[in-house]
């Protein structure tokens, strides 16, 4: 199991989230929430896509991502992870419906499948 519950207690606390592919023009960052991510499966990440063009664009020419997530509780204590994979772009699936309803902003759903999870922090 990759997203075990460490990596959920993180998500349960806010922080930014930031995702990278690399394209031509080399590396590229974008961020989303932690409470914008559903754990769909024990590998599996989705969250909502407003913009995300460029990274959609890195992706759909074979870009792994790379994504760090972090945060800290209550008490201060904080824990972090870097985790790779691949992602899709989807439209008008059951998960990008979905998430619509969250954020009716949504384009798409982006679908990140983690292969690796090394936890960084904590």
């Amino acid at each position: 199991m990759l997203i075990n519950d460490e990596v959920k207690a993180v998500l349960s606390h806010e922080s930014s989230a930031a995702l990278v592919t690399v394209g031509v023009d080399g590396p590229h960052l974008v961020a989303t929430w932690n409470s914008y991510i559903e754990v769909l499966s024990d590998d599996t990440f989705a969250f909502p896509a407003g913009g995300m063009n460029h990274t959609q664009a890195n992706i759909a020419k074979g870009s792994h991502v790379e994504m760090i997530i972090g945060s800290r509780d209550e008490s201060g204590k904080g824990m972090g992870f870097r985790m790779a994979g691949r992602a899709d772009f989807q439209v008008g699936t059951p998960v990008h419906e979905h998430l619509k309803e969250r954020f009716p902003w949504c384009r798409a759903a982006v679908l990140v499948k983690f292969e690796e999870v090394e936890k960084v922090l904590g």
